[in-house]
């Protein structure tokens, strides 16, 4: 009962809202009638003139000032009667209107509530709500411990200015704000004093959730930068592709997808999500992925011997629980294990057996595999950055640089010399054994080879201008 006396209130206050217009006088507007009575008073005054000039007798002054009065007077007869039925008409006008806010507000307002509404609905009690209100009380505690910490990590940042971790963690505050724009600014700081590819990609994604899933110019730089350092950087292969579907290129982003699906592991957190997105695209836009998928697989390095996890494989293990999926795919990698052991020759099988080892947290037998595959092509420089890879994830401490990996960034550098990993990784190797200058010249090469506005190319820059220091 209560809902409806107040829902009545209301009602009646927007019908008086309405009405009160309606019932207010409005000031006259001046009609063409008027202009006409002004007129002829000009011409009686006129006609005084004249005779006091002595350009008109008096009979005929006398004539004029009959025939102008007698025009005044009809005129204003007329005038009174169109105002008088002005007045009526607009009197009925108005009644009408109101006639119907009065009962067409209230009759449709409460046909429409009926219709898409709940009256019967019981009312929720403010002791009710507790949860609600608890939960909204702990969002805004937390919102509000954030904004605190955010506080804290400027002012320890004013003071630390190249600390790396504290500009990481500052964006990553601020992107669970929402302040998209300013999170990029700290990843692009981050950036400028070592974070490397890690602060380059976050800085490029938050200016992509900034655009509200647009990749702009500049994140495509930034992707792009990442790629001529990290050329198998999961994050920008993805946004890359998503900024030529943007540019109308359909088929290049499918095939840069399908590139990418097939590099990614089973139990990689974001295939699923990828796969999802191939079907949509293709579907949306009438591609045969199956024929686009056979055209990429095709002009990918082919392999004769054991293969990894098939798509049916992945496909048969999205409807098991994590336990048996986890068996399932433990059994393919021991099988393609046994197998590479009676044919070791097979460089592509030992790169999947690396890859299956990483996804299973198995790092060093994810190293043994790739160092097989690296021993039997030695020429590949591809093969060789994914063992150095293994050998020193991202981020690793440099100071846990194994001796392992300054052998194989050498060899990349004796097969490559310009090889922009090398040259970086060479950079850093020869910094930590103190040759300054050696380090300076690999580095400078290094930038002499990427584009100016290359996100990585500060980084880089900023590594150069502290050589020497401690």
């Amino acid at each position: 009962m209560t809902f409806w006396i107040v829902a009545g209130v209301l009602v009646l206050a927007a019908v008086i809202a309405m009405i009160v217009p309606l019932a207010r006088r409005r000031a006259p507007v001046p009609s063409r009638r008027e202009h006409g009575l002004a007129v002829l008073k000009d011409q009686l005054a006129e006609i005084e003139r004249d005779r006091a000039a002595l350009r008109l007798a008096d009979a005929e002054a006398e004539a004029a000032r009959i025939e102008v009065e007698r025009r005044i007077l009809a005129e204003a007869d007329r005038r009174e009667r169109s105002i008088d039925a002005s007045r009526e008409d607009v009197r009925w006008r108005r009644f009408g209107v109101a006639a119907a806010v009065i009962l067409g507000l209230p009759i449709v307002t409460t046909a429409l509530y009926l219709r898409a509404g709940s009256p019967g609905m019981p009312a929720l009690p403010i002791s009710a709500r507790a949860d609600e209100r608890a939960q909204m009380a702990e969002a805004a505690q937390r919102q509000q411990g954030i904004v605190e910490m955010i506080q804290r990590l400027e002012r320890r940042l004013g003071e630390q200015p190249d600390d790396v971790e504290g500009w990481m963690l500052l964006g990553r505050s601020r992107l669970s704000l929402a302040d998209f724009e300013r999170a990029a600014l700290d990843f692009q700081e981050a950036a400028r004093v070592g974070g490397g590819v890690a602060a380059v990609g976050e800085m490029a994604e938050a200016l992509v959730r900034r655009d509200r899933g647009i990749v702009t110019p500049d994140a495509r730089n930034a992707f792009e930068g990442i790629l001529e350092t990290a050329p198998g950087d999961p994050r920008a292969r993805y946004y890359l592709a998503l900024a030529a579907l943007q540019a109308g290129d359909t088929e290049d982003a499918l095939r840069r997808w399908l590139a990418l699906a097939a590099d990614t592991p089973p139990d990689a957190p974001w295939r699923a999500s990828l796969v999802q997105r191939i079907e949509t695209v293709a579907t949306e836009n009438g591609i045969d992925v199956a024929a686009l998928r056979a055209e990429v697989a095709a002009s990918r390095p082919a392999s004769s011997g054991p293969r990894g996890p098939s798509a049916e494989d992945v496909a048969a293990a999205q409807a098991m629980s994590a336990d048996d999926r986890l068996t399932m795919i433990r059994g393919m990698v021991d099988g393609l294990q046994a197998r590479l052991q009676e044919d070791p020759s097979d460089v592509e099988g030992w790169l999947r057996l690396g890859r299956s080892w990483q996804v299973l947290g198995e790092a060093e037998k994810s190293v043994d595999a790739y160092r097989e595959a690296a021993t039997r092509a030695p020429d590949r420089i591809d093969i060789q950055l994914d063992y150095a890879r293994a050998l020193f994830p991202p981020g690793t401490s440099e100071r846990a640089m194994p001796d392992a990996f300054i052998q194989v960034i050498a060899q990349v550098r004796e097969l490559a010399p310009d090889n922009a990993e090398g040259l970086f990784f060479g950079g850093m190797i020869a910094a930590r054994r103190g040759d300054v200058e050696e380090a300076r010249t690999l580095w400078t090469r290094l930038i002499e080879r990427l584009p100016a506005d290359s996100p990585v190319r500060a980084g880089i820059e900023r590594r150069l201008s502290t050589l020497g220091e401690g």
